[in-house]
Formats: C-alpha cells, sequence, structure tokens
C-alpha cells in the first residue's frame, strides 16, 4: 500500500511539472525588422557651382522574384525623383506648390533623368524583412533645368521670380580720355557678358532701359517713364523719400513717382545689380586697370535691400601690338570671372529663396507592419476623415503580406505626423511601437503590438 502511495505521489508529481511548463509560453524570438534608418551612407558628391544642389534621399523597393538588381534600380528611381521634388519646393512658393505638385510630379516623371547631373548609392541592404531593398542616395540636381520646367512649361513661376535688372553707372568725375575707348564701351561689354551667364543659368536678366519700356502698361506711364534716367531709375529703387531725392526739382509729384516706378519693377523683377565703375586708369606702357563696385539689391518684399557687394579690381598689360578693343573685352572678362566667385553665387541663392508662409504639403509613406487588415482599413478611412489644407490622404497598398502602405501628404514636422497617427491608433485601441523620426526619413514605419490575451 505504502509502495502504491509513493507511486502515486510521483505521478502527480510529474503531471504538474509538465502542466506547468506547458502553461509558459516561449519568448518570440527577437526579428531583425530593418528600415530605411537602419541605412547610414556617407554622402561624397559635391556642390562644386551654384547651379546644382547635392541632395540626399533615402528611398526603398519591393523586392520581386529575388531580383534584386531590378529592386535596386527601382528604388534610385524612386529616389532621383523625390531629390527633383525636393529642389522644386525650394524654387516654388508652398501655396504654389500644394495646389500644383500632382501635375508636377506627372510632368517631371517623364524624364526624370533631365534633371539629375550625376547620383550615388552610398549604402544599401534588404529591409522589411527581406521584402524591399532599401538605399541611402545622393543627387547632384541641376536647378536650371528644374526652374525652365516650372517656369516655361508648367507656367508656375512668374517672370519677375527669376528676372533681375542690370544697371552699369560710373562716378561722375570718371576720366576714360586716356584709356583709348569710350563709357559706352565698357558698359555695352559688360552687359553682355551679365546677361548671357545669368541668361544661361536660367535666369532673365535685363538691361535698365528693357525694364523701363516692358514697365509701360498704359499711355501715362508711358509718358512718365518714357524718358527716364539712369539716375532716377537708381533713385527709384533706392526707394528715397521724395524730399530727400536728388532729382526732385525735376519730376513733378516726385513721391507719387518714385511710389509708382517701384511698384512696376516689383511686377517685372526681384533684383536690381548695379556696377558702378569706380575708375578706369592706364601708364605709357599702355597697361590698363579697372576698378568697380558691383552691388545687389532685392526690391520684390518688403524686407528688400542690398544682400550682395564686392569690390573688384583688375588690370592688364598693354603693348603696341594689343588692340584696345581685346583690352576692354579682357578687362571686362576678369572682372567678371571675379564676380563669379562670391558675388553671383549669392545672387543665384538670394534668387532661388522663396519668403511666402506656410509649408509644403511634403510626401510620406506610413508603413504598418502586422496590422489586421480590418485595422488598415479603419485607419484609411480616419486618414480620409482628417484631410485638411495641412494634410492630404493620396493613395493605399496591401499587396504585400503583412505590410501595408499608405501614401499621404502632410505639411509641417513628420514628428507631428507620427503623433497625428499614433493618436488615431490610440482612440480606436491599436497598440504600436513609437515609428523612428529623422529629417532625412520620408517613411513612418509602426510595427503592431499584439494585444495581450
Amino acid at each position: 500500500m505504502r509502495k502504491l502511495n509513493l507511486l502515486l505521489s510521483f505521478i502527480l508529481g510529474l503531471a504538474l511539472l509538465f502542466s506547468g511548463c506547458a502553461a509558459k509560453k516561449a519568448a518570440p524570438k527577437p526579428e531583425n525588422f530593418l528600415t530605411l534608418a537602419d541605412l547610414t551612407g556617407r554622402v561624397t558628391l559635391k556642390e562644386d557651382s551654384p547651379g546644382v544642389r547635392v541632395i540626399r534621399i533615402k528611398a526603398k523597393a519591393f523586392i520581386k522574384r529575388n531580383d534584386i538588381r531590378a529592386a535596386k534600380a527601382k528604388a534610385m528611381e524612386v529616389a532621383s525623383a523625390q531629390a527633383v521634388d525636393v529642389m522644386v519646393r525650394e524654387l516654388l512658393p508652398d501655396e504654389d506648390y500644394n495646389n500644383n505638385f500632382e501635375d508636377i510630379e506627372q510632368y517631371l516623371s517623364k524624364n526624370i533623368q533631365k534633371y539629375i547631373v550625376s547620383s550615388e548609392v552610398n549604402d544599401e541592404k534588404k529591409i522589411f524583412g527581406g521584402r524591399y531593398y532599401g538605399i541611402d542616395s545622393a543627387h547632384k540636381v541641376d536647378r536650371q533645368k528644374v526652374l525652365v520646367a516650372l517656369q516655361k512649361d508648367l507656367k508656375l513661376i512668374n517672370n519677375s521670380a527669376s528676372s533681375l535688372v542690370v544697371v552699369i553707372t560710373s562716378k561722375k568725375d570718371i576720366d576714360l580720355s586716356a584709356s583709348g575707348f569710350t563709357f559706352k564701351d565698357i558698359e555695352e561689354s559688360m552687359m553682355n557678358q551679365i546677361q548671357t551667364d545669368l541668361n544661361q543659368r536660367g535666369l532673365r536678366a535685363m538691361d535698365f532701359r528693357n525694364a523701363v519700356t516692358s514697365a509701360q502698361t498704359d499711355e501715362k506711364l508711358k509718358e512718365q517713364f518714357g524718358k527716364i534716367s539712369k539716375e532716377q531709375f537708381m533713385a527709384i529703387v533706392s526707394g528715397s523719400p521724395a524730399d530727400k531725392a536728388l532729382l526732385n526739382t525735376q519730376i513733378q509729384n516726385a513721391e507719387e513717382f518714385y511710389t509708382t516706378g517701384l511698384s512696376l519693377l516689383r511686377q517685372l523683377a526681384k533684383v536690381v545689380i548695379e556696377v558702378n565703375i569706380f575708375a578706369v586708369s592706364g601708364n605709357i606702357k599702355g597697361d590698363i586697370a579697372l576698378s568697380l563696385n558691383v552691388t545687389a539689391k532685392n526690391i520684390s518684399t518688403g524686407r528688400g535691400g542690398a544682400f550682395a557687394n564686392s569690390v573688384i579690381n583688375v588690370a592688364r598689360r598693354g603693348g603696341p601690338s594689343v588692340i584696345t578693343s581685346s583690352m576692354i573685352t579682357g578687362l571686362v572678362k576678369d572682372s567678371y570671372a571675379d564676380m563669379q566667385k562670391e558675388f553671383v553665387p549669392q545672387v543665384i541663392k538670394e534668387m532661388s529663396t522663396i519668403s511666402v508662409g506656410g509649408n509644403p504639403l511634403k510626401p510620406y509613406e506610413l508603413v504598418l507592419k502586422d496590422f489586421k487588415s480590418k485595422e488598415a482599413r479603419s485607419l484609411r478611412t480616419k486618414l480620409k476623415q482628417v484631410e485638411s489644407d495641412d494634410f492630404r490622404y493620396i493613395s493605399f497598398d496591401n499587396s504585400v503580406p503583412t505590410i501595408v502602405t499608405i501614401i499621404v501628404r502632410h505639411a509641417g514636422k513628420s514628428e507631428d505626423l507620427g503623433d497625428k497617427i499614433m493618436e488615431i491608433f490610440d482612440s480606436i485601441g491599436i497598440n504600436t511601437k513609437e515609428p523612428i523620426v529623422a529629417p532625412d526619413l520620408t517613411d513612418l514605419v509602426f510595427v503592431r503590438i499584439p494585444d495581450e490575451e
């Protein structure tokens, strides 16, 4: 009997032991779920001219039939389009971009490589559980080609936003008699040099006379501004009060003249460049030196003012076989080469700067992992309900198992978008991990946390 009790006790103990082990759930194995945030390359492309921008983009593409090469090529195509879109947002006022981003995307996507000078991939790997291929890339984007597309093809940039007026002036007592050429010779050569270069860069450079002619919208204005002098034009640009302007005695209703003139000019151009010739000097050997001051002023807004200034001195050696006209051309080319070092890049940067309030509607992808189809549909419905001027629902993709992608556009910081989505999940009782947020990421990845049983 005693042996029987011991045997029963032993069997009961084993049963309790096995039942206790069965009650414990095996800890899930940690999953190596990589995202674009895990790509950390180093950009080597350089912005070697003011006409280009190097833009870093992280992008991904679905791996079909285990074809890594095709997925990488597709990711590069996506990244190129995103880089050009960044340049577009830099060139357009936010309101114009937000109202036309679909047309812009459709037009530029026809030949996106036209706007890319060069590209590089600095890191790459499989992400999202091996279903996608991600790249960390950099793209050198041609600013002028994008600007031309927006201005001439899509008609989204007003001429004044890419136009500037060039005025060549001189000191009143400048003496050119010993140089063998006239001020007009310098003026024409300098104007041709500046206009040719800036026009090739996608800008619209005019001399002050063309600007004045373009501003004549009716007979009264034509009579007032038809014979305006350089001094009067620069007085308008400077915004001199009528009681302080040097030319008031020559003009009736001077206050109205200056105010009207500046208003017209703002409709025509954004920047005025003044090249003021200080001196042209020479010696008995025929050597000639040119000294000038060049200033650029933004006249398009109330905050406008001089934003770039350079003093330039150049010289050329003469001689009995040197032709005077070639000396002029050489001096002008040398002086403009000096301008191109700092002054011209500052002008181009100012012409590219948009001072308009608001934020552009930037594209983002909301990536949902391990969400039930009902939960993904619920989020999609909520996103459509909260559409506003600052937020747009674009599209939905559930073609990849366990991963759903929702494309939206959001005006503001990426962390604010992340908070918006997390609040929606909280409101419908869904637990997710906090998304990784970084300035160079346009993916927000939300990983579903299983509900506790």
